[in-house]
């Protein structure tokens, strides 16, 4: 098997298990802590997560990819680590130091638990992920992200017994990032050689993070922003249908996420040298993303209404019709994924990737003024899928001269036409079925079956290397 198909289903297990983790602890922490307390902790780390983007600005993807191109040379990997980790100090210190201030003006009604989030930016600082996927060191990462996951769930069980341990529950999520950066950090002297970079060296990256900054930044705008505004247009009801029709959408765009951080690395190395064919590449991670991307949003547009029920219950039924529409976003999330991550990013053709979703963030705003008023979260998916589909349409024409579009709008015709016929058998299957529950499950297992048989061959040959 490719060592980046390794990665990329590293990467998939490792994005199951940390949606699994939020499902086994949300029932419990909603019950011990109570309804208030709870707001608390996502009201404080929401404002802390904002300084936290600050403190990093663009420094994952750029230094992803700036580390991934002189990842052969130690000298030149050390050189290039030092330059761009000063700079993350010092913008860290800064978010770090806003904070405290934050906090001391500003954060008197849950001051404790605002200082407990202090430890949550403070971590910023020994973040390294970003050289480890350049170095397209994966397992190292993953593995030590489980056990400390692990530990922090049983801290959960075992030290949170009441709703006056807050605190505790805070101090347990801060504590267990800042460790699990710290145990990266500390295997650092093994990778690179220390050394103090020159003053020059340091300022020379900051246009390119602050660049990559903007469109990170604008698109958690832009997926917070949905949230806000129903909530302010419509009603904290139409909220509830959103926000569980989103937690089942996150699988799939998981997913599509891990195999653009497996990638990001591997084609900015590639794209270090001007004489590299890069297309055969990306060609292989299209057709790959596309199958994906088109096989589970088909699938969540056929189970959505039964799905919402049984996952949620009747009351929730309202959020099948907006697992529907949302389920319209993936194909449009894994096309731009392969672009951005594989072509723009490593390219360093960071003004196309910023234009396309400041325009999204801007047309989604729009969207959402004149609809969530009247259609409540349906309003909101629809400013979605408009936004999601203007990055892909956009980032697509500035690339044509590049890439393969006519070939991957190819590729495209064919996965939905055999999407399709793999929801066609799972509605005939789901007909044999009366409850919503049973006809879940058959209809999910049709569609399985007809999915591995369709496309069994090329997962076995051609994604996991296995020749008979």
């Amino acid at each position: 098997m490719k060592s980046e198909n390794k990665n990329f289903l590293l990467n998939v297990v490792y994005q199951g298990l940390t949606l699994v983790f939020p499902l086994v602890t949300v029932p419990y922490i909603s019950r011990v802590l109570g309804v208030d307390n709870v707001g608390i902790y996502s009201y404080t780390y929401s404002i802390a997560y904002m300084f936290m983007l600050g403190g990093m600005l663009g420094i994952n993807n750029y230094g992803t990819r700036s580390i991934a191109r002189v990842r052969d040379d130690r000298a030149a990997t050390s050189a290039e680590f030092a330059s761009i980790y000063c700079l993350q100090v010092v913008l860290n210190l800064i978010a770090v130091g806003g904070y405290a201030v934050y906090v001391v003006v500003f954060g008197a009604a849950y001051r404790t638990i605002a200082l407990v989030q202090l430890i949550h930016v403070l971590s910023i600082c020994f973040d390294v992920n970003w050289f480890y996927f350049g170095l397209e060191q994966f397992k190292v990462t993953i593995a030590r992200n489980l056990v400390v996951k692990v530990l922090s769930l049983l801290l959960i069980f075992v030290c949170v017994r009441s709703a006056g341990d807050l605190w505790v529950y805070a101090l347990i999520m801060a504590g267990s990032t800042l460790v699990s950066q710290l145990y990266l950090f500390a295997l650092l002297p093994r990778r690179i050689d220390p050394r103090r970079p020159p003053a020059r060296a340091v300022l020379s990256h900051l246009r390119g993070v602050t660049a990559l900054f903007v469109p990170v930044l604008a698109f958690a705008v832009y997926r917070v922003m949905d949230k806000t505004m129903i909530g302010a247009l419509s009603s904290v009801t139409e909220l509830g249908f959103f926000e569980n029709a989103e937690k089942i959408i996150n699988i799939p765009v998981a997913v599509i996420t891990a195999l653009g951080v497996v990638m990001l690395p591997r084609m900015a190395h590639i794209l270090a040298d001007p004489g590299s064919d890069y297309q055969g590449t990306i060609r292989e991670s299209m057709n790959l993303a596309l199958m994906l991307g088109t096989s589970m949003g088909v699938g969540l547009v056929v189970v959505a209404d039964d799905a919402a029920v049984v996952l949620f219950g009747p009351a929730f039924a309202r959020s099948g019709l907006i697992l529907r529409l949302l389920a319209l976003t993936v194909v449009a999330s894994a096309w731009a994924n392969v672009v951005r991550t594989q072509y723009l990013i490593p390219r360093s053709r960071d003004a196309v990737y910023i234009a396309s979703t400041i325009g999204a963030a801007g047309l989604n705003l729009g969207l959402n003024l004149l609809l969530i008023g009247r259609l409540g979260a349906v309003g909101a998916c629809i400013g979605t899928i408009a936004a999601e589909y203007f990055i892909m349409i956009y980032q697509s024409v500035a690339t044509r001269r590049d890439l393969e579009t006519r070939r991957y709008l190819g590729m495209l015709a064919r996965h939905l036409l055999l999407a399709a016929v793999m929801a066609a058998a799972a509605l005939a299957a789901g007909r044999l079925a009366a409850s919503p529950a049973s006809r879940l499950a058959v209809s999910s297992g049709a569609y399985a079956a007809a999915f591995l048989l369709i496309h069994g061959r090329y997962l076995v040959r051609d994604f996991l290397g296995l020749r008979p």
